[in-house]
């Protein structure tokens, strides 16, 4: 991830001691003993201990570097902003992308709602309308924390931050990504700073999976924490993406498309690339379709590793990147853990693939056209255009061509179960979004119609999946009421409510 202009932020980390001087990615050059050992600190989420390390600083430019990335960490934006903005760092490219990050969150978190969770969870709301999401984003990361302590063996310290921000120009002005990075790349999360910034799920029509990324993201400053920011791309993105499920109940749809197959189908049609040369971040590969092969790739190989060299492997390999000796290469740690070096288990996973030679359907593919796409397209479109209008039955006539071609898409389902309710066609509508081996990756108005017509037992399940996807779209949270109506339980309610305040499409 990027700071503004060309400069990166990963390469703010500089010299660090773990007991001995160790070097992390843009190590620094002479810097200073004890702003190394602050630096290590901040790096491991040892904010505290930093402090007091700082503390006695005598007022030097290493020093002020050192206590503005720990206002940054501990999410004081103006306390950074003027503790950087001095002549002596205007030179520094350091000190210049600490400050640049450092006005940029400034502005970001001004006039902002923060939310204080008794568990330990602290959540800043640029948007006032999203704070009725606090419930459901503090137990997601209550349930996170514990699940990445259990996996990787490091425990997240609280309180954890989180910032949810309205758009991806506020989330690349408070990390220092740049905006035409999260733009090709459709970015609306990061972890960086030592909390987790995420655009709000209502920035997206028919939302994203919100929760998970909340998962995923924790993943990363866990990961950093471990190794104090050494762990490289393939590492972090791939251990990031194996565990952004596995803190909550599994469903059907968790491992569609299949990353092995994704990974094969993208080498096949050149989309791949060699672990080691991901870049700086997966947000900054050309185009979504890399990103999403690149991000197959890592999990794929990641699941590929942890299957051969043990689970317990795992939180070995990042004991070994943080306590690498100088210069040493963060990728040759795998072969201190497993008896292999990268390159070789490289091989191995590749060969693995190719025998498997996995397959998936052309509207999943990486890099295939769709046959049918634009057809569908236009008949999806229409259908919704004419839905938002209650043309119940001329709707159901355009959904009902498209979902004969693509009769796997949820979102189609949802559309023409929607105007078969319309039509009093309930049995009809309910077979449709009945089966989950009927669909691949479910919106969150499927999940809702889905528990809308299924047993008592299912519903609480159904309507939870749905909030995780798509919160703020009215029929959503409001249990499919008609308008006016609301639920009775209260967080739905007044999520319901929130949603209301904001009207959308029907989708």
């Amino acid at each position: 991830m990027m700071t503004p202009g060309k400069r990166s932020c990963w390469a703010l980390a500089g010299v660090v001691l773990v007991g001995l001087l160790l070097a992390v990615p843009g190590a620094a050059v002479g810097l200073p003993f004890k702003a190394a050992r602050a630096r290590v600190r901040i790096l491991t989420l040892e904010l505290d201990e930093a402090a007091a390390i700082l503390a006695g600083d005598d007022d030097s430019a290493a020093g002020a570097i050192e206590r503005g990335r720990l206002a940054l960490y501990r999410g004081d934006c103006d306390g950074a902003q003027a503790t950087l903005d001095r002549p002596d760092l205007e030179d520094s490219d350091e000190g210049a992308a600490l400050l640049a990050v450092a006005k940029g969150c400034a502005r970001g978190s001004a006039a902002t709602v923060i939310l204080r969770d008794d568990r330990g969870v602290v959540v800043r709301f640029q948007d006032d309308e999203d704070q009725v999401l606090f419930p459901l984003i503090a137990d997601a990361a209550i349930a996170a924390r514990e699940s990445l302590a259990r996996d990787l063996g490091t425990r997240l310290p609280l309180p954890v931050f989180i910032d949810l921000v309205r758009d991806q120009l506020t989330l690349c002005a408070m990390s220092g990504l740049p905006e035409q990075a999260a733009q090709t790349t459709g970015t609306v999360a990061v972890a960086k700073w030592g909390r987790v910034m995420m655009v709000s799920p209502r920035a997206a029509g028919q939302g994203y999976p919100w929760l998970d990324t909340l998962a995923h993201e924790m993943t990363h400053l866990v990961i950093s924490q471990a190794t104090a920011e050494r762990a490289p791309l393939w590492l972090q993105e791939g251990v990031a993406k194996r565990q952004e499920t596995r803190w909550r109940e599994q469903t059907p749809f968790d491992n569609f498309p299949p990353p092995d197959a994704v990974a094969w189908q993208g080498i096949v049609r050149g989309l791949g690339l060699p672990l080691t040369e991901l870049g700086p971040s997966i947000a900054m590969l050309p185009s979504p379709e890399h990103a999403r092969v690149a991000y197959a790739e890592v999990v794929s190989f990641m699941h590929f590793w942890i299957d051969q060299a043990g689970a317990e492997a795992l939180p070995k390999l990042f004991k070994e990147i943080r306590d690498a000796l100088p210069g040493t290469e963060a990728n040759t740690a795998i072969e201190r853990v497993s008896g292999q070096t990268l390159a070789q288990w490289d091989r191995r996973w590749r060969a693995h693939l190719a025998s498997k030679a996995p397959s998936l359907p052309a509207e999943y593919a990486p890099g295939a056209a769709f046959e049918n796409g634009a057809k569908v397209a236009r008949r999806r479109r229409l259908g919704q255009l004419l839905l938002e209008r209650h043309h119940h039955r001329a709707a159901a006539h355009q959904l009902e061509k498209a979902h004969v071609l693509l009769p796997t898409e949820s979102s189609l389902r949802s559309l023409l179960a929607q105007a078969l309710r319309g039509q009093g066609r309930e049995v009809e509508a309910a077979a449709l979004v009945a089966d989950p081996g009927d669909v691949h990756l479910p919106t969150g108005r499927w999940w809702s119609l889905h528990g809308l017509f299924q047993l008592d037992d299912a519903l609480p399940k159904s309507r939870w999946h749905a909030l995780g996807v798509t919160p703020l779209n009215p029929p959503i949270p409001c249990h499919e009421l008609p308008a006016g109506e609301f639920p009775d339980d209260p967080l739905h309610r007044a999520i319901c409510e929130a949603a209301w305040r904001m009207p959308r499409p029907a989708r």
